[in-house]
């Protein structure tokens, strides 16, 4: 999963490009401290009720005029709840969970868009070999599915098969990348491609897998040599160390 945390830094690499963040106060930005106090003490009273942490970061015209982390980054140790739980602060990385889906796989898609190195109107055998129906499918679909079927969750694919995890997946089980790809292939079709919209996880398995076919690089290698880094976004990483989290 990606992770991020809205820790705010200045790069070189992106100041001649993009504006770089000063330091400002509520005040001078013209904000009603009165009104934030009130949101800093409701928020506080969320995390006493048992929400886990909240970070908070407000930018106005290029200026950091209000950050603040409030709860905890970590309270329990597996599962033994912790005596001193670990403070969250205004560095602290959260996972993206599925919002990983629009802030690398479609970024990525975006940019291989604009410089032409694929189409949404593109079908998925063209970057996935052996991707198409097969005579025993009930429903079929996958010879004609197109990149922009899978972007508008409308690809025919169930919500999630689960592929990790046996007992559910059964036949379709995989722990490993490449044969999850295989299982994917697999996967029978819940209903005709564009007739609904169903948000799945396998949709978006499989566009990740295109980034990959058309760049030749693992999908979080690409987003972060071509996106993140130009950008000077340090705080947004895949999979990070554990003394990170």
């Amino acid at each position: 999963m990606l992770y991020l945390s809205l820790l705010a830094v200045s790069c070189s690499v992106s100041a001649a490009k993009y504006p770089v963040l000063t330091e400002s106060s509520p005040e001078k930005a013209g904000f009603n401290v009165e009104r934030l106090n009130q949101m800093d003490r409701w928020i506080s009273q969320q995390v006493d009720v048992g929400y886990p942490s909240v970070n908070l970061l407000i930018i106005k015209d290029n200026q950091i005029v209000y950050r603040k982390a409030w709860g905890a980054a970590k309270k329990y140790d597996g599962s033994v709840l912790m005596e001193q739980p670990v403070k969250a602060t205004t560095g602290t990385l959260y996972d993206l969970a599925s919002n990983t889906k629009m802030y690398a796989t479609n970024f990525a898609l975006q940019k291989l868009m604009s410089e032409g190195k694929l189409h949404s109107d593109d079908r998925i055998a063209k970057y996935i070999p052996g991707f198409a129906d097969s005579p025993n499918d009930t429903i079929k679909g996958k010879n004609t599915l197109r990149i922009s079927d899978l972007l508008h969750h409308s690809g025919g694919f169930p919500a999630d098969p689960q592929y990790p995890n046996k007992a559910v997946a059964g036949a379709l089980y995989s722990q490993d990348k490449g044969q999850t790809l295989e299982m994917i292939k697999r996967t029978p079709l819940e209903y005709q491609p564009g007739s609904k919209h169903i948000y799945s996880d396998v949709d978006y398995m499989l566009l990740g897998f295109i980034v990959e076919s058309v760049t030749g690089q693992p999908l979080d290698r690409y987003v972060e040599e071509s996106i993140y880094r130009p950008l000077g976004l340090t705080h947004t990483v895949f999979n990070p160390a554990a003394e990170r989290l």
